[in-house]
Formats: C-alpha cells, sequence, structure tokens
C-alpha cells in the first residue's frame, strides 16, 4: 500500500508538466492538423468549412511551393556538411590543445554566441550587408573595389542565398562544438597511440579512429540539423523576406506568408503538416544511414 501511495504521489507531481505538454505541445500540432483540412481564412474566420484535401492540393500544386524545397535543399546541404564540418573541425583542433590557455579561449569564443538572441546576430548581418552604409560595401569601397559594391540581399538568387549562407561565419554552431568536443574528449588515448605505433598518418588517425568513434555525436547533431533546418525561416524573413521574388523563400516562410501575410489558416497549417511528415521521413533516413554505417 504504502508503495502505490509513493507512485501516486511521483505521478502527481509528474501532472503538472504533463498538463503544460499536453497544452502548449500537443495540442497546437493535433489542432493544426485538423485545421488543414478547413477553408479557413480571415475572410470567414468565424464560420470555417471543411475543404478536405483541397488545401494540399493547392500547396502542391504552387509552383513557389515546389521550388521553396529546392532552396531548402541547398541551405540544408549547406548546413549539414559546411557548418557540421566546421564544428567537428574546431572541436578537434581544440581538444588536440589540450588544456592550454589557447583552448580555453577558443572554447569560451565559440560558446558565447550561445547565450546571445539569435535576433541579434541575425540583424548584425542584416547591416553588414546593407548597401548603403553597410560595413561589407564599405569595406570593399575602402579598398577602390567599387565594381564589386552591390546590393547583396537582392541583387539575384545567387547573391542573396549566399549572403544568408555566409552569415555565422564561421560557421562554428556552439552547441555543435559542444558536442563534438565531448566525443573527442571521450575517445581513449591508447587508440590512437596504437594507430601511430602501426604507422598511421595523422589524416588517417582522425578519419578512421576519431571519425568512427564520434559516430552517434554525428547523427546526434544532423538529426538536429535537419530537422531545425526544415523548420527555419527567421533569417529569410529578416534579412530578404523571400526576396528577391521568391528566390529565397523556403517552406517555413512560404507557411509563415500564408497564414500571418495572407490570412489563409488553412494553408498555412497544410504546410505545417507537411514539414512535419518531411521532418519525419529526414530524422527516420538519418537513422537507418547512420546505423547502416555504424
Amino acid at each position: 500500500m504504502g508503495k502505490n501511495i509513493r507512485y501516486i504521489y511521483i505521478y502527481a507531481c509528474l501532472l503538472p508538466s504533463f498538463a503544460f505538454v499536453g497544452l502548449f505541445l500537443m495540442y497546437p500540432a493535433i489542432e493544426a492538423f485538423r485545421i488543414s483540412f478547413l477553408d479557413w481564412s480571415t475572410t470567414n474566420y468565424l464560420h470555417p468549412r471543411f475543404s478536405g484535401l483541397d488545401n494540399y492540393v493547392q500547396v502542391l500544386q504552387d509552383p513557389v511551393f515546389r521550388q521553396s524545397f529546392l532552396i531548402l535543399l541547398a541551405f540544408l546541404s549547406w548546413h549539414v556538411i559546411v557548418l557540421q564540418g566546421a564544428s567537428i573541425l574546431g572541436a578537434y583542433f581544440i581538444n588536440y590543445l589540450g588544456n592550454t590557455g589557447l583552448a580555453g579561449f577558443f572554447k569560451v569564443t565559440f560558446t558565447i554566441p550561445m547565450v546571445l538572441p539569435g535576433m541579434v546576430t541575425t540583424l548584425f548581418w542584416l547591416f553588414f550587408y546593407e548597401p548603403g552604409n553597410g560595413m561589407l560595401n564599405y569595406v570593399l569601397g575602402a579598398l577602390g573595389l567599387e565594381h564589386w559594391q552591390m546590393i547583396w540581399l537582392g541583387e539575384n538568387q545567387l547573391t542573396a542565398m549566399a549572403a544568408i549562407m555566409m552569415k555565422g561565419f564561421p560557421w562554428v554552431s556552439g552547441l555543435g562544438f559542444l558536442i563534438y568536443l565531448a566525443g573527442f574528449q571521450n575517445i581513449d588515448e591508447s587508440l590512437r597511440e596504437a594507430a601511430r605505433i602501426d604507422g598511421a598518418s595523422s589524416w588517417r588517425i582522425f578519419w578512421s579512429v576519431d571519425m568512427k568513434l564520434i559516430l552517434p555525436q554525428i547523427r546526434l547533431t544532423t538529426i538536429l540539423v535537419l530537422i531545425g533546418g526544415t523548420q527555419q525561416f527567421n533569417d529569410q524573413l529578416i534579412m530578404t523576406k523571400g526576396g528577391p521574388g521568391y528566390d529565397t523563400t523556403v517552406p517555413g516562410l512560404y507557411m509563415f506568408n500564408n497564414a500571418f501575410t495572407y490570412g489563409k489558416l488553412g494553408t498555412g497549417a497544410a504546410v505545417g503538416v507537411i514539414l512535419f511528415v518531411l521532418t519525419m521521413a529526414l530524422t527516420f533516413l538519418n537513422m537507418k544511414f547512420m546505423r547502416e554505417r555504424g
């Protein structure tokens, strides 16, 4: 009897957490799925009507939405390859430095941006690219390279996407850096020493020992990057508003515009459901691929 009372007490303590999760996380997701089947907009806000799959058909037939996935693929590829690679290399070299003062300096340098609001970083880069008084065009002018000056976020699709991708240089993610650094530090040094005795080069040790042993960390961070990258649209919204034209519009921004700019709540919800399915599919595929490689 006493054991059952203890369990009841534990569940009672957890109940508020479950209630908040259900109210603020589960309920909005379920409600978005329901809304995606409604013809609901600001023009008929009080009287939405069931429309079946019309929202999904409209979205999938929209060339802007289909193009947004190609743009998303480019950003995801950049995030997975370049941002992951930079974080891995940063963590590897700092682990190689050991407990030196220089290593401590870089640890602080790479992790300080984690405590800054993401909006601050985005606004800094927005000012950096500003065509009139921005730092980039100013420096180019000071160097006598006026012919290189341009409207970086509005010239064309190539420059706009490149400018967004360059945001955050040198692209070492604070969270990814800490995860990889912990992975490298947990590798038994005797494994590297055995590889050196066998005549392995530093590159061979890095590729065949270190990279093999941090595969769990790579799997975790890749999943986080895919989930975050698929849903992310803050940079495009603030820096380019999806332009020039629709050349930097990603599905998340397409969803935001439909729901809150154009007032098409049902259409926006349908895009959200599609992104949810895509995120789940990418996560399962990544887990399956990493498991097979591991």
